[in-house]
């Protein structure tokens, strides 16, 4: 019998519990069922209950295996039939052949929605598409919603409920939990998808749902996307993604995240032609034509990465700092070279590196040694990292008036360094009139990247690196700049 039909202990039926929406049942669930749960930690199917646990998911957890009374000490279930409570999600982790009947099991249980993290499902070299097709007439007859399959899971770190088996979010492991914030990443790469929030955390970006949809034979990344621009804690959303099956739907999505006031970031794979054979054998998607994925992207203003790193740097600009008045640049360094070398790859990238007024010159030059230069880039010269603070002169730079954008290009490489400007540097930040970013010519330190992402400003390790993400700034840039 179905549980919404069950009866009362007065014999009348009990009415069916409203239905939540995918995104409450996904990001802000209730209960979880991890169906193929491990008694091995180490195991993919061990991971999540043990990071479910690590992270204090604060809801109901429900191991089933049938060969365990407990699962890492927690009381198990033979059955997803056997759960007395109502289950939001439920974590499928079993050989492919098993899951259809473990979905019927769930969507007779009342199951809100499935994840399924097992592969085989036609990816490949094709294997298993007559369970792909199985699983797309369980979603047609049942109505319950279905991640994957062949996916990595999912994260909600406002939830505390990393529902997923990426080494990502094991704590024990990495020694940290990630960070909240409000960046959603939604990828059909599992591992792709959760090396972003990685990545993203060690340069301090915050992160609030991580979700990886794989084949998408049901739920897919258009129709998170487009449940996600309305959420209050979500201003930027990352699509990382093979393709997608409705052009005209994808585009409609990227003007109303514009129209929303939030920024959309795509990295599209398989723009080549092994690129796109890779794809297909990947997630079975087909990447579909390149022209018009560029036309909906520059019509939107869609922000295109070409790469991890450059993804992530352009993240850290748009999401540390506001969008600055003009491209006018001002670069303050102490090292001559790293000045000249951060000045000619931003201006490849579109800014205006200005000379500044004679004005701003003789107050510059009031504060660093006769033999450092006043023009733009300012040259503090090294002498200055011996006994001088960066936030005189870089205030002088903000204050003038002159520029839209500072760029403060020093070493960071010895321990205490930023130590002594943390707060002067601190306090620079919150009123400066224009954004402040920091560019590190040698390895930072870890007390360095600790103050980095204290302050809240980008800060980029490489002058390439720095001048592609600071070029999502640029007023009305709507892409990356490229040669």
């Amino acid at each position: 019998m179905e549980r919404s039909e069950a009866a009362s202990a007065g014999g009348a039926p009990v009415e069916a519990p409203a239905r939540r929406s995918l995104v409450e049942l996904l990001l802000r669930p209730r209960s979880i069922a991890i169906v193929g749960a491990s008694t091995n930690p180490e195991a993919l199917g061990g991971r999540p209950l043990g990071f479910l646990m690590s992270y204090g998911f604060p809801g109901a957890l429900y191991p089933i295996n049938a060969n365990h009374d407990t699962v890492q000490g927690v009381p198990a279930h033979r059955s997803i039939l056997d759960v007395d409570g109502p289950v939001d999600l439920a974590l499928v982790a079993v050989r492919a052949e098993l899951v259809p009947q473990v979905l019927r099991d769930c969507a007779r249980a009342g199951v809100g929605a499935a994840v399924v993290v097992s592969s085989g499902f036609g990816e490949g070299m094709g294997a298993g598409e007559d369970l792909a097709e199985v699983v797309r007439e369980i979603v047609a007859t049942t109505g319950m919603r279905i991640l994957g399959p062949n996916c990595e899971g999912i994260a909600s770190l406002p939830a505390s409920a990393p529902v997923t088996f990426s080494p990502v979010l094991d704590i024990h492991r990495t020694g940290r939990r990630l960070a909240a914030g409000d960046i959603a990443v939604i990828s059909q790469s599992g591992g792709v998808g959760f090396a972003v929030a990685q990545w993203g955390s060690m340069v301090g970006l915050g992160f609030g749902y991580i979700i990886t949809t794989g084949n998408e034979l049901d739920v897919d990344c258009v129709e998170l996307a487009e449940a996600l621009v309305d959420d209050e804690h979500t201003s930027a959303i990352v699509l990382v993604m093979e393709g997608v099956s409705d052009l005209d739907r994808f585009r409609r999505l990227a003007l109303r995240v514009r129209a929303a006031g939030k920024r959309l970031v795509v990295a599209k794979l398989g723009r080549s032609e092994p690129g796109a054979r890779g794809a297909l054998a990947h997630t079975r998607h087909a990447s579909g034509p390149e022209a018009a994925y560029d036309a909906i992207f520059a019509e939107s203003g869609v922000l295109t990465p070409r790469d991890m790193d450059e993804l992530i740097d352009v993240l850290q600009a748009i999401m540390k700092s506001p969008e600055p008045r003009g491209r006018r640049l001002g670069i303050m360094t102490t090292s001559g070279g790293a000045g000249v070398w951060l000045a000619d790859a931003c201006a490849d990238a579109g800014y205006e590196i200005p000379e500044l007024s004679a004005e701003t010159t003789a107050r510059l030059a009031g504060l660093m040694p006769g033999y450092g230069s006043p023009v733009n880039p300012v040259d503090l010269t090294a002498q200055f990292l011996a006994d001088g603070s960066f936030a005189v002169p870089l205030a002088a730079l903000v204050d003038s008036g002159e520029v839209d954008l500072a760029v403060l290009a020093t070493s960071l490489s010895s321990n205490g360094r930023l130590s002594g400007d943390r707060e002067a540097l601190a306090e620079l930040i919150a009123r400066s009139p224009i954004p402040i970013a920091i560019y590190t010519y040698t390895s930072p330190a870890p007390s360095s990247v600790e103050i980095l992402n204290e302050l809240g400003v980008p800060w980029y390790t490489d002058s390439l690196r720095a001048a592609r993400g600071l070029s999502a700034l640029i007023p009305g840039s709507d892409h990356v700049e490229r040669d």
